[in-house]
């Protein structure tokens, strides 16, 4: 009976919406409103954006004006053409974004919420979210501190992950990145210079240009003035930012659909001269795409016989689990794979399809519980999926590995405080059942490492875990150190790379 009072109850409600005319209500403020127009200010891709709004006693915002600027003609201006009447129109702060104009939309938007908080409304009401500030304040981006460019005397021309057939002008003289965690394929075979090129980088979940730039300015210096951030974490480009630090090129991973929004602004990058070069890691065979994005990244910087040394050892690392054909095994264990852990809460898992742990898991030899489910499933490549608790329950896996549920990326600084490392997932109803919890089998994976150069290392974790009478002589941490040795500018402490419950 409750239920059907609720529904009846949203049926009401949302009726009444309807007789009015399906527009939003404007929020009751909690202090009183004074109509008037006013002004707003906040710094633009070029310089200061001045907003200036018109409210009226109900709190209505009655227009959006953006004064005076300097921003990209046929970019930034576009989101100036768009966003104030949105904000009008839905009486919200929720408004669709302009891709390749997000300095200047959010710039719009921060104005105008200075504006009418002046007027006695709380931005928050309709729908205005401060950015956060990062965890490690960054540069701001100077376009005087850009590498200078070299003349070019020649080209390159590459086939990259998509198929494409990309023509570069060489030598190389700057470069951009669509995720921080593409520069470890670059450090390896071009040093300090990798950071010295560097123009543009877009960000991840984790905050990976600033830890980045924590990790390695006390080593290689201040990279970070000629650095633009060119997208937010899982978002469209900036095309604004992309064209102001003019890379020769861009390499641009799989990861967070990057592929796709370099493509949605192809044909201006091409208008302006920007080749960029997909990348795709894990790609369909975690075993070869480090190396083949390796190769390929050397190929347009003309490095590539520093690029074998590098290439030929992480070779060697996946031979080391080729040859124990884990792939054909009728013993496999049965693994559970979840980004999170958290109480009560079942995260995202992945399938064996590639493009994700789960590949990776695959790949080590375990059977992923996932695939029974969702393997044939429109649904196999999707990121958002999760398993029915009682089925996790029902099959019972022998292990459960996990990413990002404890540190994050590149975290561990000294002056850090120790990480609080706890692992819910334990404590679900029925968990202290499952064999991999009472085995001491549940671990821990950094998250990055599923698309990033050292994904090597994630596999002989596994591999060893699941068949420890296989790979007795193998020991994951002394590769790794070996690894950061020969080819980084830091050593392996930089992450902690893998850990279990029992630690």
């Amino acid at each position: 009976m409750r239920k059907l009072t609720l529904i009846l109850l949203c049926l009401f409600v949302s009726g009444g919406m309807l007789i009015a005319g399906g527009q939003k209500d404007v929020p009751v403020a909690d202090t009183e409103i004074i109509a008037g127009t006013y002004e707003g200010l906040s710094h633009g891709f070029h310089g200061d954006l001045p907003v200036s709004v018109d409210v009226d006693s109900t709190g209505k915002i009655v227009s959006v004006s953006v004064g005076k600027n300097s921003e990209t003609k046929n970019i930034g201006t576009l989101a100036i053409d768009r966003i104030p009447g949105q904000i009008v129109e839905n009486q919200s702060f929720d408004v669709d974004s302009i891709s390749g104009a997000t300095v200047t939309t959010k710039a719009i938007l921060a104005a105008t919420a200075q504006a009418v908080e002046q007027a006695g409304m709380n931005p928050a009401d309709l729908g205005y979210v401060a950015p956060k500030a990062p965890a490690f304040e960054m540069v701001r981006f100077d376009a005087a501190a850009l590498p200078v460019k070299s003349e070019k005397t020649g080209t390159v021309t590459v086939t990259d992950a998509r198929g494409r057939e990309v023509t570069i002008e060489t030598p190389i003289s700057s470069y951009g990145i669509s995720t921080m965690d593409v520069i470890d394929f670059i450090i390896p075979f071009m040093g300090e210079e990798a950071f010295k090129m560097l123009v543009a980088a877009g960000q991840d979940g984790g905050g990976g240009i600033q830890r980045y730039a924590r990790l390695y300015s006390p080593i290689v210096g201040n990279y970070n003035e000629h650095v633009g951030q060119i997208s937010e974490h899982n978002a469209p480009f900036d095309l604004e930012m992309i064209l102001a630090t003019d890379p020769d090129v861009i390499f641009i991973n799989a990861a967070m659909g990057a592929h796709g929004h370099a493509m949605d602004i192809e044909d201006q990058l091409d208008a302006a001269g920007i080749p960029f070069v997909c990348i795709s890691i894990p790609g369909k065979d975690v075993s070869t795409a480090s190396q083949k994005a390796i190769g390929l990244i050397a190929k347009v910087f003309q490095k590539e016989e520093e690029a074998q040394d590098v290439i030929g050892f992480i070779d060697d690392q996946f031979a080391v689990i080729n040859e124990k054909d884990l792939q054909n095994r009728d013993d496999k264990p049965l693994v559970y794979y979840e980004k999170g852990g958290h109480e009560e809460i079942f995260g995202r898992t992945s399938t064996s399809a590639p493009g994700g742990w789960g590949h990776l898991v695959t790949y080590s030899g375990g059977f992923n519980i996932a695939d029974p489910l969702l393997f044939d499933t429109i649904a196999c490549k999707a990121t958002g999926n999760t398993l029915d608790p009682e089925y996790v329950l029902e099959t019972n896996p022998d292990y459960v590995v996990m990413s990002a549920a404890g540190d994050a990326w590149m975290t561990n600084f000294s002056d850090d405080p120790t990480p609080d490392i706890s692992f819910d997932i334990v404590k679900r109803i029925g968990w202290n059942e499952l064999k991999a919890v009472q085995n001491d089998q549940v671990y821990d994976l950094s998250h990055a490492m599923w698309r990033s150069v050292y994904s090597f290392n994630a596999c002989q974790f596994m591999a060893k875990k699941f068949y420890p009478d296989l790979f007795t002589d193998l020991d994951p941490d002394a590769v790794m150190d070996e690894f950061f040795e020969r080819f980084m500018l830091t050593d392996s402490s930089i992450t902690r790379w893998t850990f279990s419950i029992d630690e």
